[in-house]
């Protein structure tokens, strides 16, 4: 098969933290089970309030859009004056979830450079880790110009994701 590198997001991970201290960036040093503990609940509650505002819905308005369905940009674009949902604190399992995201999030910053470079010496590899996402795969295939080194990544994805 000609593999010749297999990595893990941890040693990643590992790695970044060369970079960085502790105090700079804790959540690097955490424990992805932990790294919730890490982040501040209200600004993780605000952010989500704040997608979650800007997020289209459908909602219905037959009075205003004569029976048409009109999403909540639309709304807006006719001088709704309804604020945002205020931010609700969560609690600590979504928490948890939220710092393995943001934890994440870094870990693929770093691999998406490591994969360039990779795919432009032509190297196969194998990556494994908590951290990998469908998201990530999908977004990696997409781009990819070297379809056998992106076919072995996203099959092996699949192994971890299953």
């Amino acid at each position: 098969m000609g593999i010749t590198t297999v990595v893990s997001t941890d040693s990643i991970r590992h790695m970044m933290r060369g970079f960085a201290d502790e105090k700079q960036n804790p959540l690097l040093y955490a424990s992805t089970y932990h790294a919730g503990e890490y982040l501040d609940p209200i600004a993780v509650s605000q952010a989500k309030a704040k997608r979650k505002a800007n997020k289209p819905t459908i909602v219905s308005h037959p009075n205003t859009s004569g029976g048409k369905d009109v999403t909540s940009d639309d709304k807006a674009q006719q001088g709704s004056s309804e604020l945002p949902p205020r931010a609700e604190l969560i609690g600590n399992k979504q928490m948890a979830v939220e710092g393995y995201k943001a934890q994440s999030e870094m870990v693929i910053d770093s691999l998406d450079r490591l994969i360039t470079s990779w795919e432009e010496q032509k190297e196969s590899v194998i990556v494994e880790g908590v951290h990998l996402s469908l998201n990530f795969v999908v977004r990696i295939s997409q781009e990819a110009t070297q379809g056998y080194f992106i076919k072995l990544f996203s099959l092996f994805m699949l192994f971890c994701i299953i």
